[in-house]
């Protein structure tokens, strides 16, 4: 039987290359696609933002988030300018105008536990829930949703660099070792679970730019997601505990960013 998946992604520069590839291999499994309105919440308006991260993570921190969360949607909007202008086919689309090509239902949410999107996720009948690049946790009653598993696509190599940015301090915590890891989410813990599957990746410049960096891995992503889900009983009955220890992280801050840089 055909499995029915909810995609749960806060979408920008990083991961939406990775995203729609997934969306448009997929999209006859995908029910419902959940992204971030990263405006509307808790976080505050954008200006509120831009000062909350200038205080605590520095100016580079901050041009890092205007490139990957502002400019990635301009680049689409000029992109459909172009288009417009010029008669060519466009190269670029946001994750809505993609879901409403395959006619699948997109949520845009700050609170992605709500009752209206949990009601929502339940009328759809999911076998998995599969959670990639997204900035919200999930509680309990969308965990126990799925009829098989929430998944979580993690772009660091587990037990090392749960949390925040796991690009970032991959660069600097963990001596440039990248890759991406799978594991299941029982829990509201933050990237502890039992692995599905991990993959390095080996890079080939060492002075790449973060943003590149973080395309790059989560791009890596995919094949082994599209894997794990084609074979998805094979995978989750060999799952394996997390070992003990590990690092977490969450905002960076200006000491760190110095450390990246040098």
């Amino acid at each position: 039987m055909m499995q029915r998946i909810a995609l749960f992604n806060i979408e920008c520069y990083s991961s939406s290359e990775a995203i729609i590839s997934f969306i448009e291999e997929h999209h006859n499994k995908i029910a419902i696609v959940v992204t971030t309105d990263r405006y509307s919440g808790k976080h505050g308006n954008l200006l509120q933002q831009i000062i909350t991260n200038y205080r605590r993570s520095g100016f580079e921190f901050v041009i890092y988030l205007t490139y990957n969360f502002i400019f990635y949607f301009w680049l689409i909007y000029l992109s459909q300018l172009a288009s417009y202008i010029t008669g060519q086919k466009r190269k670029h689309f946001t994750i809505s105008e993609i879901c409403h090509k395959y006619q699948i239902h997109h949520i845009k949410t700050s609170n992605i536990n709500g009752k209206d999107v949990v009601a929502e996720l339940k009328q759809a009948n999911l076998d998995l829930i599969v959670i990639y690049f997204f900035d919200q946790i999930i509680k309990e009653q969308i965990i126990q949703i799925p009829k098989k598993a929430v998944i979580n696509v993690h772009a660091a190599l587990l037990p090392e660099c749960k949390g925040l940015f796991p690009v970032l301090y991959s660069a600097f915590k963990n001596d440039k070792k990248f890759g991406i890891t799978i594991h299941e989410i029982v829990d509201t813990s933050i990237d502890s679970e039992a692995i599905l599957a991990q993959e390095k990746l080996e890079v080939d410049n060492i002075n790449y730019s973060i943003l590149t960096l973080d395309k790059l891995v989560n791009n890596k992503g995919i094949d082994l997601l599209t894997n794990v889900i084609n074979n998805f009983e094979d995978f989750y009955l060999k799952r394996t505990p997390q070992m003990p220890g590990g690092s977490y992280f969450s905002f960076p801050s200006q000491s760190n960013i110095r450390s990246v840089q040098n």
